[in-house]
């Protein structure tokens, strides 16, 4: 069966509910979707994978940030940074744009195997990035495209991500 991401279902349920609610009326039911602003979503992740490498950054635990930027502008601005100046930037990240993204954090250690659901606070997510603070130097970020559920990979120096296919 068909599993659709929870932005879609959404969409779906309000436009069921537009179209019942106005009669049928399909300009009535375009201007509801208007007034929504639906437009293409670019943020589809609901679900990471954490996989641990038993020699992840020197067997130090290493601290992993997803962020979703919702402002084009904060997008742009993350995508210049590796790794170190996110950290570093961090704190001013966060006084400077308020309210306009989200992000997750954890702690992982070597070893690790770890799943945990992404519930976004908007689905006008602008892109999602993942920063990774290792102690060898690189530049310990990646961008999750429009994937639903990846795998993040950390092995000693550095990491990836891999999708998941949920077509099964």
């Amino acid at each position: 069966m068909l599993q659709l991401p929870a932005p879609l279902r959404l969409w779906l349920i309000i436009g069921w509910l537009s179209f019942s609610l106005t009669g049928c009326n399909p300009d009535t039911l375009m201007t509801a979707f208007k007034t929504i602003n639906l437009h293409s979503a670019k943020v589809w992740l609901e679900k990471v994978q954490f996989k641990a490498a038993d020699n992840v950054n020197d067997t130090s635990p290493i601290t992993v940030h997803i962020i979703v930027p919702y402002k084009p502008e904060l997008l742009k601005e993350l995508m210049k940074m590796d790794a170190e100046t996110y950290f570093r930037k961090l704190p001013q990240i966060k006084t400077d744009y308020v309210g306009q993204f989200d992000i997750f954090e954890w702690d992982i250690i070597r070893g690790q195997r770890l799943e945990v659901p992404i519930v976004l606070s908007s689905m006008s997510g602008e892109g999602v990035l993942v920063f990774a603070r290792y102690s060898s130097p690189g530049n310990h970020r990646a961008v999750i495209g429009e994937e639903h559920e990846v795998i993040i990979q950390l092995d000693k120096l550095d990491f990836k991500v891999i999708p998941v296919n949920s077509d099964s």
